[in-house]
């Protein structure tokens, strides 16, 4: 058995840079294109919503959060979650990511 290691970070600004390497709107050097059709969308948009930046901003806007939304203050929060080849794909097989997928988040 190896490892799977769930990371969280704050996010500040509409963070794009990473949006577009999710959605592949950019070629990072180290994805391999014909692998893409692999990922999946955890979490479904929003009517009318069409990218995780658009997604981001409005969640904010239908916070009913009170105060003003700053720029440099953490709109949202990445988890990624990384381990060995082998214990990804047996997680995977296990569907134990989908299911807690489904429990945790909304």
């Amino acid at each position: 058995m190896g490892y799977a290691v769930l990371h969280l970070d704050k996010a500040k600004g509409n963070d794009s840079g990473i949006s577009a390497h999710i959605e592949r709107t950019i070629q990072p050097k180290n994805v391999d294109p014909e692998l893409t059709s692999l990922n999946k969308e955890l979490i479904e948009f929003p009517e009318g919503i069409e990218n995780r930046t658009q997604a981001i901003q409005h969640r904010i806007e239908t916070a009913n959060v009170a105060r003003k939304v700053t720029s440099d203050q953490v709109r949202a929060i990445r988890l990624i979650l990384t381990g060995t080849h082998q214990d990804m794909i047996r997680i995977n097989e296990q569907a134990k990511l989908d299911q807690w997928c489904t429990d945790n988040i909304q």
